[in-house]
């Protein structure tokens, strides 16, 4: 079932939004980083490349936000994998590098979240095969450790075909913003428990499918 939901203001009223950590990158050296790699700032969060050691920090132009973090070499099948070692209940990501070369109608941007071995919630986002860092994708909901994000076809595996015949589209990610799970007090407010709840299938101002 795919469902389809948008957030109004008074959702928003009620997020957590203003307690949300960014990763930009632009603290960071550029260059190749290993796998379990984190980030200046952000020690509790580790990058990792799926299917190899291909993580590389650099500008990209408008591929990305000024530094970005790249995942090479997408032949590989490879994800982007986002460990939290202090669970978070909110993330999301801008991306980029959606080359109309390498991606076609059909092909997505998935998120996939995980707590320990269970499955959460998966995302997908249609691209704009643009070229350029000007879309994002993101999850609220309980609290989770993991997250995966790729770009695939309409299934989910982790290749893209364009009009180049070329398979594999290489992702790259900036802006990432995550919340550090937290309790509600008791005798909160409704409008912030609806606010929370909201939080599990949409994001402020984006539009997210969700997939269950």
């Amino acid at each position: 079932m795919k469902k389809t939901l948008m957030l109004g203001a008074v959702v928003a009223a009620a997020s957590l939004s203003g307690s949300a950590a960014v990763i930009d990158f632009e603290a960071d050296a550029p260059g190749l980083k290993p796998n379990g790699w984190s980030p200046v700032g952000h020690p509790t969060v580790q990058f990792s490349d799926t299917a190899g050691t291909d993580l590389l920090v650099g500008n990209f132009g408008g591929q990305g936000i000024g530094q970005s973090l790249v995942v090479f070499d997408d032949t590989d099948g490879s994800k982007l994998q986002i460990d939290f070692t202090v669970p978070v209940d909110s993330l999301s990501l801008w991306f980029g590098n959606d080359d109309p070369g390498w991606a076609g109608p059909t092909d997505l941007a998935w998120l996939e979240i995980w707590n320990g071995a269970v499955l959460l919630a998966t995302v997908n986002s249609p691209l704009n095969l643009d070229d350029i860092m000007n879309q994002n994708i993101g999850w609220a909901g309980q609290c989770f450790d993991r997250a995966y994000f790729w770009y695939g076809d309409a299934q989910g595996n982790p290749f893209t075909t364009g009009p180049s015949g070329a398979i594999g589209l290489i992702e790259i990610v900036d802006r990432i913003e995550y919340v550090h799970c937290q309790r509600v007090p008791e005798g909160g407010s409704s409008l912030m428990l609806l606010g929370i709840a909201g939080l599990g299938m949409v994001g402020l101002g984006r539009r997210w499918i969700v997939r269950s």
